[in-house]
């Protein structure tokens, strides 16, 4: 990459100046102060520069304009090193910057290797095949899932791609959270519900489900059994009715989530930690590791003594076990399949639930820091800049499936993806529908459509608006094919020389701007998925979409010049692919024609 090759660079001429004594008291050839590559604020100043001397400064004993002067001392002895034309210039600038004029031989490097690579372009090996599995959503198949869930679903989603491009092996899982009290819950309602749908009297539970979240799923029950099942007491009709309205909600969560673009691996039922004796298993090895108490007839988890802030009740007195004992049985099982990181993605309302948890793999003798909780913030929707607080159809949730009904998958993915886990988000649902750069998902896709375009414009034929003739196609696909596979040809990469405007500077700023974004895409992924921030990759994306939008409104890419045309050819198809990769990512679609 550019940026490492500057770096490096730098860090050579560092280690010649020492080695020479030009940098006072230095001895260690190795510099002590991270390299930073990067963008300067006014693009006159140069592509890019380097301020690590003013980082030196109190170290040498010097300024940092003396310390750059003598690094570039340095860098002037090993530029006849470097490919040729790899630097057109730099210039060492007070306070003590290195400023950078790049010229070709990297540039086109960058282009050719995009090229080369394809669909793998910013793959890594950040994670070296290490196993991580990621759950997210799990949410109770109580309901239909609303917009919260869906940014955690949304968030989870990205975060797989990322980590899977990222190098790592990675498993995705829901966990159906169908034992307990919500589904007892959830039986005593639908057959409440059940009983007046068939005309009789029933008693629905106040502090129950509300009846609009659940009467299309009954009668969907009632549809099929009619009246089969009013006989049945509660004790029966109620588990049997939940248990028939369980699955159709659980079918419906996943149809959301398909239309959506997203699929799990597992779908983990909790039932199955009890009918597996898995949950009481737990219990034995808790008092293997010497861990718990009883105390008034609860069994208790000595949660102070691992870092929490208070202990935790494992079982109650009535015998019925906690979230915690059976979360600590579900986790057990996560690390006995072996797998290296896993990633719980939880709404933020769950906070207080983590140090009980981490608390719990410690008693288990397990390593805590193999488990990550990313918890997510809430999602505000507005319409014309005004929060929309209610659901027309639910009443007191906006769902999920409302939104994506009116704005489509590939907005919800974006704004649901773009954020930082840790705020909340503010999503327009006005602009998430506009055909503008306001909504930056369209806007990225169009920047994607306009490279196939102009790639399709050129095997094309034209009119000439003056003679009014048809004139033939400046490439054939044969030529096509061809360039192509010349375009993916590192060592000819001079081939994109012509790609700069000789005469413009500001043609060529934006040219270069181009390309140096293309060239960033691969230290952008091992970025993201260190902080496992998937929306910086759609952040990326809209940058590059940005910067394709600004050459291309000063550069024609068809010109007289069949070899500039090329030239220019290749570096739309270099963002294309760019653009292909990251929406990619974040599950966007990338659409040929819009």
């Amino acid at each position: 990459m550019i940026k490492d090759n500057l770096s490096s660079l730098v860090e050579r001429a560092f280690e010649e100046a020492v080695k020479a004594n030009e940098l006072g008291p230095i001895e260690d050839p190795k510099c002590p102060v991270p390299i930073v590559i990067e963008e300067p604020k006014n693009p006159e100043h140069g592509d890019l520069a380097c301020g690590v001397s003013l980082k030196l400064a109190g170290l040498a004993r010097m300024s940092p304009l003396k310390i750059a002067e003598a690094l570039g001392r340095q860098i002037d002895f090993l530029l006849p090193s470097l490919p040729h034309d790899s630097l057109r210039r730099f210039d060492i600038v007070a306070p003590g910057f290195i400023n950078f004029q790049l010229g070709t031989a990297w540039l086109n490097q960058a282009i050719a290797q995009v090229i080369h690579q394809g669909d793998d372009y910013g793959r890594a090996h950040l994670g070296d095949g290490k196993k991580v599995l990621v759950e997210y959503v799990s949410a109770n198949p109580t309901g239909e899932l609303h917009i919260g869930h869906g940014r955690n679903a949304v968030f989870g989603s990205c975060l797989s791609n990322l980590l899977s491009y990222a190098g790592y092996k990675v498993d995705q899982e829901f966990y159906i959270n169908d034992y307990g009290e919500q589904i007892n819950q959830l039986g005593r309602c639908c057959f409440a519900l059940y009983l007046k749908q068939n005309g009789r009297e029933a008693d629905y539970p106040q502090e129950g489900y509300p009846e609009e979240y659940l009467s299309d799923f009954v009668q969907q029950v009632t549809d099929q059994y009619k009246d089969q099942y009013v006989d049945l007491p509660i004790d029966q009709g109620g588990p049997l009715i939940g248990g028939l309205v369980k699955d159709i909600i659980l079918q419906n969560q996943k149809d959301l989530l398909e239309r959506l673009g997203i699929t799990f691996d597992t779908w983990f039922s909790e039932t199955t930690l009890h009918k597996n004796g898995e949950v009481e298993s737990v219990f034995r090895e808790f008092e293997k590791h010497g861990h718990t108490f009883e105390n008034e007839g609860a069994y208790w988890l000595r949660a102070t003594e691992l870092g929490d802030e208070r202990d935790r009740v494992l079982r109650k007195q009535g015998g019925a076990t906690t979230y915690l004992a059976n979360d600590s049985a579900y986790h057990l099982g996560k690390y006995r399949r072996g797998y290296d990181l896993m990633i719980n993605i939880w709404g933020a309302d769950h906070h207080g639930q983590v140090p009980g948890l981490k608390g719990a793999m410690k008693a288990l003798g397990q390593d805590a820091d193999k488990l990550q909780v990313i918890l997510t913030q809430i999602v505000n929707l507005s319409r014309d800049g005004q929060i929309v607080r209610m659901s027309k159809r639910k009443g007191t949730v906006v769902m999920l499936s409302e939104v994506v009904d009116e704005v489509g998958r590939d907005a919800v993915r974006y704004y649901l993806a773009e954020s930082n886990p840790q705020n909340s988000i503010n999503f327009d649902l006005e602009i998430a529908k506009k055909s503008s750069k306001e909504n930056p998902a369209f806007y990225i896709q169009y920047a994607h459509a306009r490279c196939c375009s102009i790639l399709r414009r050129a095997l094309e034929e034209s009119l000439d608006t003056e003679s009014q003739n048809i004139n033939p196609p400046i490439f054939s696909a044969k030529d096509m094919t061809e360039m192509q596979k010349s375009w993916g040809d590192l060592a000819q990469s001079a081939q994109f020389d012509d790609l700069y405007d000789k005469q413009d500077n500001q043609i060529v700023f934006h040219q270069k701007a181009l390309v140096k974004r293309l060239e960033a895409f691969p230290a952008e992924v091992i970025e993201a998925a260190r902080l496992m921030l998937p929306g910086r990759i759609a952040r990326y994306a809209y940058d590059l979409a940005n910067d394709l939008q600004k050459f291309y409104e000063v550069s024609r890419v068809m010109t007289d010049d069949l070899s500039v045309s090329k030239a220019r050819l290749g570096l739309i198809f270099a963002t294309r692919q760019v653009l292909a990769n990251a929406l990619g990512i974040i599950g966007v679609s990338a659409p040929e024609r819009m």
